[in-house]
């Protein structure tokens, strides 16, 4: 069966995504506003050195002449990481100084003030910014430029300085969205926590808790439904009850009457009132069982308390070893003292089910033996018998109601191991069938959780 899909990871895939990209956007766009400001800066520190330039430039008999003593032309085109290009340009693009390698903008000459754009010498790119200006009436373009390795240096200081606090904040964002998460999902947890901790018979109305607006419809409609389960439930054990009392009365009758029947009756007729009497028996016994598995069916509270299982045993074999003897069969015990929560009108009826069956499907001469110990901090019940056993592709089949092995003639309703798991179930304990090691026949175990502290008075 495959896995139901986790609500906590759909609401992660839904949510994570989204805020993974929003993150992811803020972040390019602070690097593009960050790097826009530092281009800026570099750019206009381009244009002052073309003013500077400019500066420098006198018109002597109508000719510009670039005027740049050795020491400003150090001061204005020397950088610690850059090449430093500049060239001037007259009217017409006459070259006045500079590097020619160094192409103008193609626009018009005048017709911007200043131009930022990038330019190559050699393959190598450069960033250039375009002064236009005049002298006395004559128009003038001042290129300057640099090489890029500062910007790019720059691009990534950018970068870096910005990955780790997108990193903080991606990993506090996964933080928040999966705390977030859980914290919302928790009144499904309580929810959960408190169903499972329940026994099948617990159909009490589900614990306020911390539910929220959206949870709480959802608890109202567990809890209308448990209702109409347990006034279902109550409702078929009444009518089971009910009927079964009400069979008990004239069954009894009956039994009774055929019975002074037969101890006044000779002949032909002694042998249809036996057969009739051993009916009566069969019904008289599926209407007690029937009583039983009413009062094992889930919702069927019955008064828990700490409960001597061996005690139980004890009480239970005095009723049974006279059936035992009658039926050739040696009814052992080997008992210890052990002590489990529950309740002792059920518990008793499930050991009478399981000395019952084995007694009644063990051939004469045969053994049953029960014993009663602790084994792994575990208190368990163990019933062996020396009989024909229960083949393992029928062992769980056994304990669905009115279940009977193929070909088995013995008498019964195929009731009785029904009952004892609902009992087991009712008391926290497990119920397995095996083979007996020592009879060689079936072995029934009960298997209840850890002992609990004797109850105070």
């Amino acid at each position: 069966m495959a896995r139901p899909p986790s609500l906590r990871r759909q609401l992660l895939l839904r949510l994570l995504p989204a805020m993974l990209l929003l993150i992811v956007a803020g972040a390019l766009v602070a690097y593009s506003v960050a790097l826009r400001s530092a281009v800026h800066a570099y750019d206009r520190a381009l244009l002052d050195s073309a003013l500077a330039l400019a500066g420098q430039i006198r018109v002597v008999d109508g000719k510009p002449s670039l005027i740049l003593p050795h020491a400003a032309q150090e001061i204005l085109l020397t950088d610690k990481d850059d090449e430093i290009f500049f060239r001037v340009l007259g009217a017409d693009g006459q070259d006045i100084a500079g590097n020619d390698k160094l192409l103008p903008p193609a626009v018009a000459p005048g017709a911007e003030q200043r131009v930022y754009y990038d330019a190559a010498i050699d393959g190598r790119p450069l960033r250039v910014a375009a002064l236009f200006t005049e002298r006395e009436g004559i128009p003038l373009t001042v290129l300057v430029a640099e090489t890029l390795i500062k910007r790019n240096n720059l691009a990534w200081e950018v970068q870096l300085g910005m990955l780790l606090p997108e990193l903080a904040l991606v990993i506090a964002t996964l933080a928040l969205v999966w705390f977030g998460v859980r914290s919302g999902l928790r009144p499904l947890d309580e929810l959960r926590r408190q169903l499972s901790r329940r026994s099948p018979t617990d159909l009490r109305p589900i614990e306020d808790g911390p539910f929220s607006e959206e949870i709480a419809p959802l608890v109202a409609e567990l809890d209308a439904l448990l209702q109409r389960l347990d006034d279902s439930l109550d409702a078929q054990r009444h009518f089971v009850s009910d009927a079964a009392h009400q069979l008990r009365t004239p069954i009894a009758a009956l039994q009774a009457q055929i019975e002074l029947a037969l101890r006044t009756t000779e002949g032909e007729q002694t042998a249809a009132l036996a057969t009739a009497l051993a009916a009566v028996q069969r019904l008289a016994h599926l209407v007690r069982q029937l009583l039983a598995l009413a009062r094992a069916e889930p919702g069927a509270q019955a008064a828990t308390t700490s409960v001597e299982l061996d005690e139980c045993v004890r009480q239970v074999a005095e009723t049974m070893l006279p059936r035992a003897f009658a039926a050739g069969i040696d009814l052992g015990f080997a008992l210890q003292a052990a002590r489990v929560s529950g309740s002792r009108l059920l518990l008793e009826e499930a050991i009478a089910n399981l000395i019952d069956n084995a007694i009644r499907y063990t051939p004469a001469p045969g053994t049953v033996n029960v014993s009663v110990g602790s084994e792994a901090g575990s208190v368990v019940l163990r019933v062996e018998d020396s009989g024909p056993g229960i083949p393992p592709a029928a062992r769980q089949q056994v304990f669905e109601r009115f279940f009977r092995l193929p070909g088995n003639q013995r008498e019964g309703c195929g009731l009785g191991l029904a009952i004892v798991r609902r009992i087991a179930a009712q008391h926290g304990a497990t119920v397995s069938i095996g083979e007996s090691a020592e009879l060689g026949g079936t072995a029934v175990e009960m298997r209840f959780p850890p002992p609990v502290a004797p109850a105070s008075d």
